[in-house]
């Protein structure tokens, strides 16, 4: 298991279609180099979606989400994310592709990334995870017009990238 706070994990650098063209530490993404990232949406029977609020930075997140060693591919990286992040362990039959899309964020630290974006819909309960309280700060779940009214009127609020993946799976999900 990989070390999820290590600065020199290796992570795949990628070109602008997504295949692999080098590597570097982690701590180097902030270079602007186009990396890959990975996150989970875990949507109860309610249909509500589980929504961490981070440790590092106070705002609402991903359910888990976060970069994956370069010999890891997203699906692989999104369900050792929720081990890490959640202490769920889920199948990879219970993970769904939503998308895969590219997020350039260069406002304070440059985050120029491809995130492939999972949902996991299944009867997870909050008393059954074992929070990681160095990246998670609480969980809860909220409601699509919940995150909808804050996408709007509190956008920062939202960790980077997290309102822009959910746009895209409202539109997916709930045309």
């Amino acid at each position: 298991m990989s070390n999820p706070h290590n600065p020199e994990e290796i992570i795949a650098i990628v070109d602008d279609n997504d295949n692999i063209i080098g590597t570097c530490p982690r701590k180097n993404h902030a270079e602007g180099k186009l990396h890959r990232e990975t996150s989970v949406l875990i949507v109860n029977l309610n249909n509500e979606i589980l929504v961490q609020k981070r440790a590092d930075n106070d705002r609402l997140d991903y359910s888990a989400s976060g970069h994956f060693p370069f010999n890891e591919d997203y699906l692989e990286g999104a369900i050792r994310e929720v081990q890490e992040e959640l202490g769920l362990n889920i199948p990879k039959s219970k993970f769904v592709k939503i998308s895969k899309h590219r997020i350039d964020y260069s406002k304070g630290c440059v985050n120029n990334r491809f995130v492939t974006l999972w949902e996991s819909k299944g009867d997870y309960k909050i008393k059954d995870m074992k929070i990681d309280p160095s990246e998670v700060k609480s969980v809860k779940y909220m409601t699509v017009s919940e995150l909808k009214r804050i996408i709007k009127k509190d956008p920062d609020s939202m960790s980077a990238g997290f309102a822009k993946s959910l746009q895209i799976y409202f539109t997916k999900k709930f045309l």
